[in-house]
């Protein structure tokens, strides 16, 4: 086909063409739904993988908020623990002694 044949189909208004205008008007019309739909819920899908993003990266941080309190609590608890032991000791050995003496 030749470069004059396809510019004469390109200009007419729909003589040369086998589709009646109605039926593409329907199947253009029904292309772009399905495409504005599609569109649409893949909006949709990522907003909510967003905010679960969002959602998880708060929570995380909670926990890793809650995590370094406890540890802090824990390490506090295990230097009175070991006060409270040497306290222990002590005293056992200051009533070791005492025994001895009298």
């Amino acid at each position: 086909m030749d470069a004059s044949a396809i510019e004469g189909t390109v200009g007419q208004t729909g003589s040369g063409f086998k589709s009646r205008r109605g039926a593409l008007v329907w199947f253009f019309r029904k292309s772009r739904d399905l495409w504005k739909g599609k569109s649409r819920k893949l909006r949709v899908a990522l907003k909510q993988e967003q905010n679960q993003v969002v959602a998880v990266t708060k929570s995380r941080e909670q926990w890793k908020s809650k995590a370094q309190q406890a540890a802090a609590k824990q390490a506090a608890l295990q230097r009175e623990n070991e006060i409270l032991r040497e306290q222990l000791r002590e005293l056992a050995q200051g009533s070791k002694k005492s025994r001895f003496q009298n």
